[in-house]
């Protein structure tokens, strides 16, 4: 029954409309090519290996991304860490750095993809430029000499910006990782047309 596959031009045994040989029914007539088992039977192995295969990225695509993120990440921990402590040491500094470079890298690399992290990476972002506002805020009005110059007022209010924008992107990134894991198709796929079955 299956002859059909094998021909230079495979055709539907049912109505002779040309068909792709690995078809399992014909479009033009309907005539199904597979037994009701045999279909089940398919259905089940299809089922299987998709709750098999793992729906995140790669571990090095993810771990990449979270230690990208964590560069934005850095600069922000180091200021606040600075206006902090009134430390101003290379030492201090270098350590802020890589501590607010690698602990976030880190904590996004355990996520499980790219856009997971860069929701999550962005949420931190938004949070480090929180801690800065806090750290100038607890710098300006406690006791004794300030570390921050006059023109701190300006640097927040400019802060303000990047905070926002990077809380909206964390919003529609958090939204796009939760469809990437639900196996749903991207934007980009249904404007090409393009669903999960191609």
């Amino acid at each position: 029954m299956d002859s059909w596959r094998t021909a230079d031009d495979p055709a539907c045994p049912a109505c002779g409309e040309p068909l792709a040989p690995t078809a399992m029914e014909c479009p033009h007539c309907d005539e199904q090519f597979l037994s009701e088992e045999e279909a089940e039977a398919l259905a089940e192995h299809l089922a299987e290996a998709l709750d098999a295969e793992p729906r995140g990225a790669p571990r090095w695509a993810v771990l990449l991304t979270g230690l990208a993120l964590g560069i934005a990440i850095a600069p922000l921990v180091t200021y606040a860490g600075v206006i902090a402590t009134g430390a101003r040491s290379l030492g201090v500094v270098a350590t802020l750095l890589l501590a607010g470079w690698l602990l976030p890298g880190l904590y996004l690399a355990r996520f499980r993809n790219p856009s997971e992290v860069l929701s999550r990476g962005l949420y931190l972002v938004v949070a480090g430029i929180g801690a800065v506002v806090v750290a100038v805020g607890y710098d300006t009005f406690s006791a004794g000499t300030s570390t921050v110059s006059g023109g701190t007022a300006l640097l927040l209010a400019l802060l303000a910006v990047p905070a926002v924008v990077a809380a909206l992107l964390a919003r529609r990134a958090s939204n796009r990782a939760a469809r990437q894991l639900r196996g749903e198709p991207g934007r980009l796929h249904e404007r090409a047309g393009l669903d999960d079955e191609e």
